[in-house]
């Protein structure tokens, strides 16, 4: 390789052959390369060091979700309002299930009721979301991921996409008795403004006839609802199609023109009155969810303190714990409005069948620099005489304020919750009369002060959704799912 004389161009073969070299050397100060960043001083680097320039891949590899997991959102209607207040009716009743009788020459008042229309006016507030990002100065100058130079459009895209995650969930999950900052969600909506669209599975698997039969109540007089959608959990789905698989007198395996066989369809219906009516896999309705790492926020909310302890149950008959007398462990994190707690350490008790586990959930404190106390406590627990490969989420319940232990009983049935590796089936029907997202603004992002080398922004929505009509909705509650726990070493 020759070296170039002073504003001489250097060939691309040249580089490519002095970088390789740079990545085999040694030096007194170890390997130089992507482990060796340029410093000026320092004994373990050395004067100096060198860079070498590293080669990023052009496309992205992600270990999370993308834009297609989101199912509820993209098929919400939405409309805009222009206050923060929205007020909207709701007609109940067309008129009285009178006679329509009349006789010759009749009608007049005295001799024939006037009906009237039955309505309701309601309101919702608009709530405000936001997911806070930032990127530093130099990164934003040399770009981050291959063919995208630009690190701000980047980060705005991974920002959105966490947002939209936790924006979905919300819509499912949302419960304003948690933070009042937020909104209930559709299935808070259907559960108090319609408890008899909601069936308790407890923790059966439901089948296709269950949800044929769901489908006729919910188009049944006096809802006269007509779903157009089934919002199920991946697994839930996996499992209607094996349902459909066994069940089905035809033959199960489509041949492609290619020779390829495929084993049952992705393509679920369910059969109603008025239709067939899609099955669609909504990732984000999963409530199970696994136990997370804690600690999340530089005021986050302190470690709680947790015991629990197992007595009688309280109403004869509510309890669903198996008998048995298997151990059950808890373990507790405090969300809050700055950030997450650390999970609390793990206690454990026997609960029998007749039986209810009494969970104290004591705040140990506000941390040095804290601003908030926690909001509410997520609570994870495994199933009985389960390994901890095995907790699950079961329960959200509010913190009680001013430092008093929260008491969560837990009686195996889903209450705050779901029941133990459990999640939600929803009907909807996306009808704008029936339910809407309302947004104030659209879609934003907005730039922060800049008070260091950073560049902050934040994303923002505001909105909340609204079921106007929660009886032509319908909810399965405790819906048992399949997985692959028990194949597990």
């Amino acid at each position: 390789m020759n070296i170039p004389a002073h504003n001489e161009n250097v060939r691309v073969e040249d580089l490519v052959r002095l970088n390789d070299a740079l990545r085999k050397s040694s030096t007194d100060f170890g390997q130089v390369g992507y482990q060796t960043g340029a410093v000026t001083s320092g004994a373990d680097n050395g004067p100096l060091s060198p860079l070498v320039p590293q080669s990023i891949e052009g496309s992205l590899a992600s270990a999370t979700h993308t834009m297609s997991e989101l199912a509820l959102w993209p098929m919400m209607p939405k409309s805009n309002v222009s206050s923060t207040l929205h007020e909207y009716t709701v007609i109940n009743e067309h008129g009285y299930d009178l006679d329509p009788f009349i006789g010759e020459g009749g009608g007049g008042e005295n001799d024939f009721a006037t009906n009237i229309s039955q309505y309701e006016r309601k309101s919702v507030r608009i709530k405000y979301m936001a997911e806070r990002r930032q990127i530093s100065d130099v990164a934003s100058l040399v770009g981050m991921i291959g063919d995208n130079r630009s690190a701000i459009a980047e980060e705005t895209m991974r920002g959105t996409m966490n947002l939209m995650r936790k924006v979905e969930r919300q819509m499912f999950y949302g419960r304003e008795a948690l933070n009042s900052k937020g909104f209930d969600g559709i299935i808070q909506q259907v559960r108090d403004g319609a408890p008899e669209n909601v069936i308790d599975a407890k923790g059966s698997t439901p089948t296709p006839l269950l949800l044929q039969e769901a489908l006729g109540e919910a188009y049944s007089s006096p809802n006269f609802g007509r779903p157009d959608c089934i919002y199920v959990e991946p697994r839930m789905h996996a499992e209607l199609i094996k349902q459909s698989v066994e069940s089905g007198r035809h033959d199960q395996f489509q041949v492609s023109q290619s020779g390829s066989l495929t084993f049952g369809s992705s393509q679920l219906s369910i059969m109603a009155p008025y239709g067939p009516v899609p099955v669609k896999a909504a990732p984000f309705l999963h409530f199970a969810s696994r136990l997370p790492a804690g600690g999340h926020g530089k005021n986050a909310p302190a470690k709680p303190g947790t015991a629990v302890a197992a007595r009688a149950e309280s109403v004869a008959g509510s309890s669903q714990f198996l008998a048995g007398d298997p151990v059950y462990k808890y373990r507790v994190q405090a969300v809050g409005a700055a950030g997450i707690s650390p999970l609390s350490d793990a206690v454990q008790e026997n609960v029998n069948t007749d039986e209810e586990a009494v969970l104290t959930i004591a705040d140990h404190g506000i941390n040095a620099g804290d601003i908030d106390e926690p909001l509410y406590y997520r609570i994870y627990r495994t199933s009985g005489n389960g390994a901890d490969s095995s907790y699950r989420l079961i329960a959200e319940v509010p913190a009680v304020p001013e430092g008093n232990p929260t008491l969560f009983v837990d009686l195996d049935d889903g209450n705050n919750g779901q029941k133990y590796g459990c999640s939600p089936i929803v009907f909807a029907q996306h009808d704008p009369q029936v339910m809407e997202f309302v947004r104030l603004l659209d879609f934003i992002r907005r730039p922060l002060a800049e008070t260091a080398s950073i560049k902050p922004f934040l994303l923002m929505l505001f909105g909340s959704p609204i079921v106007k009509v929660p009886s032509k909705m319908f909810l399965l509650d405790n819906c048992g799912v399949s997985d692959t726990d028990n194949f597990r070493a």
